[in-house]
């Protein structure tokens, strides 16, 4: 009999390729699946988290002081109404009137807490024009030096840092003479203050907790003119009083949040 063949035992077995299954696929498909449903999953519930942590303002913004530096105090207290407040979006505000013991000037400032998705769009280039006002001149933006609430060092204890807000002047003819107001406003996010928010505005939905001020008073053609506004005097002392206060609230509060 004619020799049989060997086989050759250190040939290659031919394997199917792995990838070729369909079953790999669809097992590699519903692994990422159920990965990306965690992963979802887990970003609702900090986006929860933090909508809960705006629902309530971190210390009552009426408890704020009634003197502010030394000679601006309250006059008037007033509520605003339960529309207006919702349409603002916040959850906590302070809206007074305050009046300089020294010169009379008078001015009405809001202090508002809430989510910056709603608290945000509120600033005055959109509530003037709503209520008949005109924008008089062009916006600037102003530099107000605030005294830190710690010392810079030791033999300097007067340390401050700028704080930008934007000033516009609104016009509104009436029967006897044109209305000026000046208004100062300025955000509060992610640490910092800024009247665009360019920086931070991409972290509303992660941190929502937004701070709002703004400061109003009737003013003249002559006041204008003056090098510096009345209002940046009392916001100076302002936001010097709401920085130790976020501060605190930071430094025990989750930074995830509040930062």
């Amino acid at each position: 009999m004619p020799d049989q063949p060997q086989l050759d035992q250190s040939a290659p077995v031919a394997r199917r390729p792995l990838g070729s299954s369909p079953w790999i696929w669809m097992i590699v498909g519903c692994a990422l699946v159920a990965a990306s449903g965690v992963v979802r999953l887990r970003q609702e519930q900090l986006f929860a988290d933090a909508s809960l942590s705006v629902k309530q303002s971190p210390f009552p913004l009426r408890s704020l002081p009634t003197v502010l530096g030394g000679h601006w105090e309250m006059i008037q207290e007033e509520e605003l109404e339960a529309e207006t407040q919702q349409i603002a979006g916040c959850s906590d505000y302070m809206y007074r009137f305050y009046a300089n013991t020294h010169t009379g000037v008078t001015l009405k400032v809001l202090v508002a807490f809430g989510p910056a998705t709603q608290v945000f769009p509120h600033a005055p280039d959109v509530c003037f024009p709503s209520q008949g006002f005109q924008l008089s001149g062009n916006a600037r933006r102003v530099n107000v030096p605030v005294e830190s609430a710690q010392a810079a060092s030791p033999d300097d204890p007067g340390g401050s840092t700028i704080v930008p807000f934007r000033a516009m002047t609104f016009s509104r003819p009436n029967a006897e003479r044109e209305e000026l107001i000046e208004s100062h406003y300025s955000f509060w996010h992610d640490g910092r203050w800024d009247p665009d928010a360019k920086e931070t505005r991409r972290k509303f939905q992660h941190r929502p907790a937004m701070f709002k001020v703004q400061v109003d008073r009737t003013t003249s053609l002559r006041e204008q003119e003056a090098s510096q506004s009345a209002s940046e005097e009392f916001v100076a002392a302002l936001i010097a009083e709401l920085n130790h206060r976020i501060d605190e609230w930071i430094d025990h509060s989750n930074p995830r949040v509040s930062e």
